[in-house]
């Protein structure tokens, strides 16, 4: 006893005891300082929800704490990521995040319902988006891309020269998997087989004359309209919900473009080479 007593009277047996409350003290504060990473109820329901939609069947209690622990892993991270500032500079994340502000603007823009007259005003000035396609009637001739060193394209406009010559006979080209007449077509049937290039030519070809040659993905055509239909009007009252969706789409890209607005009145841009503002 006598041993022990000199001990606890020794300077560096209180210095040593100082240290070790001193470190344990230090290492319970830190702890608690500790980020917490938490999971509430309503995550714990969406996880499993998510995963439900995948697979069709609710996770099983296995299934289930896998789900969690990816979940914290997941969210470990992208703590620690943007501990170590790996988010700065990176093209896709800014990208993302710039995404996802441009949503969340839009969720929260203060848009009012429309009124009929709104609707039927902005119906009036947009209606061509509700209009169905022109129909066209018309014949074509056609020169197979596969005759070498731009064989098509020269027999194509020989064969126009002598249709504008008044050959009795119609001009004559290649073999075609499409049809060589349509009697009545819409023209954004013909968009989808032919192109932009085809159509636009029957949008404008005088009617009953042969045009070209026009270019499509196959080689090269001349064509002659025959009959050009307008497109019907598409009554406001069919179309009505379209208009809604259209009519709100537009207010929120408003909304967005005035929050972008005023979020550059709060920043100084400087960019290299430009006179700054």
């Amino acid at each position: 006893m006598s041993f022990l007593r000199r001990i606890a009277r020794e300077p560096l047996t209180h210095f040593l005891l100082i240290g070790a409350l001193l470190f344990g003290g230090l290492t319970v504060a830190r702890s608690l300082r500790r980020p917490v990473v938490r999971l509430e109820a309503q995550d714990l329901n969406q996880l499993a929800s998510y995963w439900e939609i995948q697979m069709q069947r609710p996770p099983n209690k296995a299934e289930l704490a896998g789900i969690i622990r990816d979940r914290i892993d997941e969210e470990l991270l992208a703590r620690e990521a943007l501990r170590l500032g790996l988010d700065k500079d990176d093209m896709i994340i800014r990208r993302r995040l710039a995404q996802k502000m441009s949503f969340a603007t839009e969720d929260t823009a203060q848009v009012t319902a429309p009124s009929e007259a709104d609707l039927r005003a902005y119906y009036a000035r947009t209606a061509d988006r509700y209009a169905a396609p022109a129909r066209v009637a018309f014949q074509q001739v056609f020169f197979s891309g596969d005759r070498p060193h731009g064989g098509a394209e020269k027999a194509a406009a020989q064969a126009l020269h002598r249709a504008e010559e008044g050959g009795r006979a119609d001009p004559t080209g290649d073999p075609f998997l499409f049809p060589l007449a349509y009697d009545d077509v819409s023209l954004q049937d013909l968009l989808r087989d032919y192109g932009s290039a085809f159509v636009k030519e029957l949008e404008t070809a005088p009617i009953g004359t042969w045009q070209g040659p026009v270019l499509s993905p196959y080689g090269w055509h001349i064509v002659k309209v025959t009959a050009r239909r307008a497109p019907p009007s598409t009554a406001f009252e069919s179309v009505r919900d379209q208009v809604r969706d259209a009519w709100l789409a537009d207010r929120r890209a408003e909304a967005n473009a005035a929050f972008l607005r005023d979020l550059r009145k709060r920043y100084r841009v400087v960019v290299a080479g430009v006179p700054d503002d």
